[in-house]
């Protein structure tokens, strides 16, 4: 009996498309705001903004933008603004209908088409000569009124502009598409093609050979957690949910459990799909632990016959841990993938973690504070009511002891207090120079009590506050106080959702799985594309090299060192994420500072 049916995933991941193309319901309910008119969306159970953008027919950062979202996340019951997007005439048997251009006004409208303000708000009664109206508005003007000579000049411009704009999109569509090419290189076949045999729990992915330029076998350990799904039989009516959605004739539903699981075998997908482009013969064996110590136990000696040259996964420790101590060969890199904490399993020779731990975060930030503040004034703010204890509280004590070996002036102490009164920030604050704080917390209750205050006094002094990366989930603190306060973290990922490398990657993901990328996919996206070349072309000696990279992926860093004396190591490539005042977000690699 086959253990591990992954064969729904593999083919496109079939199941998890149909979950996915449900029927989106338009809303009937409408808004007009600044004379622009939108959808009131409230988002439903399974919906996702790339679906529910391709119902209403608007594009994905459009909506991003007009809703203030910076990532493609949604949750139940959020409401979202959709721009009515309807067949625009221009002119009808009855009215010019006119596009606000920048700086117009209903005035300048009546001056320019010589047409009576009056008739004008008569037939727009939407709108009021008080209050300004948006550019790109659109304004009905009465052909019987308006000058015929003004209107056709004005409609040959209309025609002009539009054939430059479509010459610009053009050249930015190919522009795209180049970018894209470089990102994902064109395809000998497709990704369903990757799909070969099925043979007793293991999928396997291109025909096997023996071990020649280019060809790697990966096996994928992850907690899939298969049997929990409802998978294919009778089509029957599913009983409402505690989402109050009935489902009818559903092939099945993806558990909570496995849903980022299945996202991270996606980003794998990508990028042996992206690799056989560039003529990578792989071996995907993946095998579904299920999280279950004795169905592990199992797996461990099929993977010892197997022999892969990379091993990626499982997620759990005590997982990991049974896998290692059963597996014959300990020279098979074995990628530890979502976990910053390894504990006791950073002994094993073959052990790689690919998410920095706390404690060498706080050393790598240490080390950039003293190495950045030379000519600035530092100041470390006690959270109150605690908030700064942990690994993240170490990081005063290190910039203070490394300051001292320099030579330098010590920290200047402020503790916190709930009333805190500006006057007693300002003393502390030096006007001739760069005043870096820092903040050791991750608890956001604290951080949301103390940055907005701290904002008022940007305008006078140049500060910059030092965060953790737990701060990008924070959602009680708006984004215009990191800004202000020129806010700088650091993180082993970051993904630009504005830039072309992560649109590309979505694009292709959407294409592949009807679906957006969740952080999962990105993370796996950057291992696979790290790790497989590297085992091709090091093959036995891939442990020892890792210790001298130093590269970037996508939305990943890469910069591997030994974990506190023992035989793994872990992932200390970080990006220094930093809010500037400029409103802008500056992604910078953080080079490995020498002691």
């Amino acid at each position: 009996m086959i253990r591990f049916v992954l064969v729904f995933l593999l083919l496109g991941l079939a199941g998890y498309v149909k979950a996915q193309e449900i029927k989106i319901e338009k809303s009937g309910e409408k808004i007009v705001l600044e004379g622009k008119s939108y959808y009131l969306h409230s988002v439903k159970a399974k919906e996702t903004l790339f679906s529910i953008c391709k119902a209403y027919g608007v594009s994905v950062d459009e909506v991003k933008a007009l809703n203030d979202k910076k990532d493609n996340a949604l949750s139940i019951g959020d409401v979202l603004r959709i721009p009515v997007v309807e067949p625009f005439k221009t002119v009808d048997d009855k009215f010019y209908y006119h596009r606000m251009q920048p700086k117009e006004t209903l005035y300048s409208l009546s001056r320019k088409f010589k047409i009576k303000m009056k008739r004008i708000l008569k037939d727009n009664p939407e709108y009021d000569v008080s209050r300004p109206i948006a550019q790109g508005a659109v304004v009905k003007l009465a052909l019987k009124q308006i000058d015929r000579d003004v209107l056709e000049a004005e409609l040959r411009w209309i025609e002009r502009q539009a054939r430059e704009a479509r010459q610009v999109k053009q050249e930015e569509m190919q522009k795209h598409e180049e970018n894209h090419q470089q990102a994902f290189p064109p395809a000998r076949d497709s990704l369903e093609g990757l799909v070969r045999q099925t043979v007793g729990d293991t999928v396997i992915l291109i025909p096997d050979v023996a071990h020649e330029a280019g060809h790697v076998k990966v096996a994928l350990l992850l907690p899939l957690c298969v049997k929990d799904n409802k998978l294919p039989s009778s089509m029957e009516e599913i009983p409402v949910d505690t989402l109050g959605v009935n489902v009818r004739d559903e092939r099945w539903r993806l558990n909570a459990r496995s849903e980022p699981f299945v996202q991270f075998y996606q980003g794998v997908l990508m990028a042996v799909d992206s690799l056989k482009r560039l003529g990578y013969t792989i071996d995907l064996h993946v095998y579904d632990t299920e999280r279950d110590v004795s169905q592990v136990q199992r797996l461990a000696g099929e993977l010892n016959l197997l022999n892969p040259d990379l091993i990626i996964g499982p997620v759990y420790a005590n997982i990991y841990k049974t896998i290692a101590e059963q597996l014959g060969n300990r020279g098979i890199p074995m990628i530890y993938p979502l976990s910053s904490r390894g504990g006791d399993i950073a002994r094993y020779p073959n052990f790689v973690q690919m998410n920095i731990s706390t404690a060498s975060l706080v050393e790598e930030m240490a080390s950039w504070i003293v190495a950045n503040s030379a000519q600035a004034h530092l100041i470390n703010i006690i959270p109150d009511g605690g908030g700064s204890g942990g690994e993240e509280g170490r990081l005063s004590g290190l910039v203070r002891a490394r300051l001292q070996e320099n030579g330098s002036n010590t920290m200047t102490d402020l503790r916190w207090h709930t009333h805190m009164h500006l006057d007693s920030l300002r003393k502390r604050m030096r006007p001739d120079v760069e005043n870096i704080i820092l903040f050791s917390t991750v608890n956001e209750a604290a951080a949301s009590r103390t940055l907005p205050v701290l904002s008022a006094l940007a305008d006078h002094y140049r500060i910059t506050v030092i965060g953790f990366p737990d701060w990008l989930k924070f959602t009680s603190i708006d984004d215009e106080v990191f800004y202000k306060l020129n806010v700088k973290m650091m993180t082993n990922s970051y993904v630009d959702y504005q830039g072309e490398s992560a649109k590309a990657f979505s694009a292709r993901h959407r294409e592949y799985f009807h679906a957006e990328p969740g952080n999962p996919a990105n993370r796996a996206f950057d291992m696979s594309m790290f790790f497989i070349p590297l085992v091709n072309a090091e093959r036995a000696n891939t442990m020892n090299v890792l210790r001298e990279k130093d590269e970037s992926g996508l939305f990943t860093r890469f910069r591997f060192r030994p974990v506190s004396g023992f035989g793994g190591l872990e992932n200390r490539g970080l990006y220094l994420i930093n809010y500037n005042r400029g409103f802008e977000i500056i992604v910078t690699p953080v080079r490995e500072f020498k002691r």
